[in-house]
């Protein structure tokens, strides 16, 4: 027996809602791969089987018959991902509810992204390394959703081959682990080349005016990497969460935490060397200062009436807040502390804070800022922000 029609206009909603795309790999349906002509490849495939039988892929699902050929049990697929999901061996893995999520989560995405302004885009750029090893999943989709879900601007990569935009990978540069010079100096030099290069030349051209920062990466390359974001254009920072394991920003009721500076305990205005340690994400005990920094005057910045955790920075009011916080640090030191050439940062920050720090910092009027890193259980200087 034939297999019956799908209404026009079903075919036409699953189309549109998919944006010419497989719901699967993402791959564009309406144009050749090798001569780049113009078809319609896709294919539409049944969630829930169009007979209800065991031989029709998830065919014995309780769904009425009626509303098999609907758009809302159909998907935009491509050949192959079709093929793979009626298979046997892949029914126990391609669940009717799987599937349902995945075209759920995909058409709310392109609804989302369709309905924004592309006057109020904003340029990624993201920043991949590692941190003792590890490594975490920052891809083009990923950083496209947290831009939507977390500011609504509609994300643009720019000047790429493959359109993946402004990235720094510094996966591929050796000695990650030890942490040596030689490293910090390659990962700086490769920052410098994406940033100071293929970005100064976007700004020559006038294309960009806000940008988003993705970054994963140890923390003395955080804060260089936001201290060479120019100031000529607005920046939003992300950073991956523990809690949800997103690098969207949290949809959260919580109140904004804030931030207090502790002073040194005896002023010493005429110090040209000074410490600023930072007790976001976790707490630095004094007694862990290399020796040559313990004599020295000492800031502090913590939360106010909350432990340190990782997840203390969870809101963009938040890290505004600690950003403001720093900002009235440094200009106080500029306004009072005129001999003060070097600031000592030892951090316990996520990722957000890293890049802010860097990006606070003004070489023109703030002391030169000495990173340090820890490494078998000591800090030692990583490098220098001047």
């Amino acid at each position: 027996m034939a297999r019956k029609s799908i209404p026009d206009v079903e075919r036409l909603k699953v189309w549109v809602r998919a944006g010419g795309r497989c719901e699967l790999c993402g791959i564009y349906l309406l144009e050749g791969k090798l001569t780049y002509q113009d078809f319609t490849l896709g294919e539409l495939a049944h969630i829930v089987g169009q007979d209800a039988t065991p031989k029709s892929p998830r065919g014995m699902d309780p769904l009425p018959k009626d509303q098999r050929d609907l758009a809302d049990n159909l998907m935009l697929l491509c050949r192959g991902e079709h093929n793979e999901i009626d298979r046997k061996g892949s029914l126990d893995v391609m669940t009717v509810e799987r599937l349902r999520r995945i075209k759920r989560d995909r058409e709310e995405w392109i609804r989302r992204l369709t309905a924004l302004n592309p006057e109020t885009g904003t340029v990624v750029i993201r920043l991949i390394g590692q941190v003792r090893g590890q490594e975490v999943e920052l891809t083009k989709p990923t950083a496209a959703e947290a831009v939507i879900r977390s500011e609504e601007r509609f994300p643009d990569f720019p000047l790429s081959l493959h359109g993946d935009g402004f990235e720094i990978d510094l996966r591929r540069i050796p000695g990650e682990k030890a942490g040596g010079p030689a490293y910090w100096e390659q990962c700086q030099q490769q920052i410098d080349r994406v940033l100071e290069h293929k970005l100064a030349e976007a700004l020559r051209e006038d294309s960009v005016h806000h940008v988003s920062a993705f970054a994963f990466a140890r923390l003395p390359l955080l804060a260089y990497f936001g201290s060479r974001l120019d100031d000529t254009f607005t920046v939003s920072i992300y950073q991956r969460h523990r809690s949800t394991e997103s690098w969207s920003w949290p949809d959260t009721t919580d109140p904004m935490v804030r931030f207090v500076t502790e002073p040194p305990l005896s002023p010493a205005p005429d110090a040209s060397d000074g410490v600023l340690i930072l007790n976001i994400s976790g707490s630095i005990q004094a007694e862990e200062l290399p020796q040559q920094l313990a004599l020295l005057p000492r800031w502090t910045i913590r939360p106010h009436d909350v432990t340190p955790s990782v997840d203390v920075i969870n809101s963009v009011p938040t890290l505004n807040e600690f950003t403001s916080v720093l900002r009235q640090l440094l200009s106080e030191l500029e306004a009072n502390h005129k001999n003060l050439r070097r600031l000592h940062i030892l951090a316990a920050i996520p990722v957000s804070a890293a890049v802010t720090l860097g990006r606070v910092h003004d070489a023109n009027v703030h002391p030169d800022l000495v990173i340090y890193d820890r490494t078998a259980d000591q800090y030692t200087a990583a490098l220098r922000i001047s």
